[in-house]
């Protein structure tokens, strides 16, 4: 199978030549640090958390449908939002979880926004 030709490494540092986008020094780990922030999310504790706030608050705070709820962190884990402070989640609807997490992402990848550098 034929191979692309030789570029820079992704890495603005670096100046080796290679076919994958970085270098094997520069290569990312997969999903590092991901499960150490919120894990499987199926652990008994939070099965319980998620039972109590959905008991709490039993429809969606953005739109009042009372189906399909989930149980949302305001400030993301990603974020180091606190994963158990009552205070930092909420009760959304599917649908309306879809639209806040996309709201999020895309102001994480906006300039400036959160986990960026200038």
């Amino acid at each position: 199978m034929p191979t692309s030709p030789p570029t820079r490494c992704g890495d603005p540092e670096c100046q080796e030549l290679t076919t994958q986008g970085r270098c094997e020094a520069h290569q990312r780990k997969a999903w590092a640090g991901k499960s150490k922030a919120w894990g499987s999310g199926s652990t008994r504790k939070w099965r319980v958390f998620r039972a109590q706030r959905l008991e709490a608050e039993p429809q969606c705070r953005w739109c009042g449908a009372e189906r399909d709820l989930e149980v949302d962190h305001i400030v993301p884990l990603s974020e180091q939002g606190s994963k158990w402070d009552a205070a930092n989640v909420q009760v959304l609807c599917k649908a309306c979880h879809v639209i806040k997490s996309d709201q999020d992402r895309r102001r994480r990848t906006r300039p400036g926004g959160p986990g960026l550098t200038a």
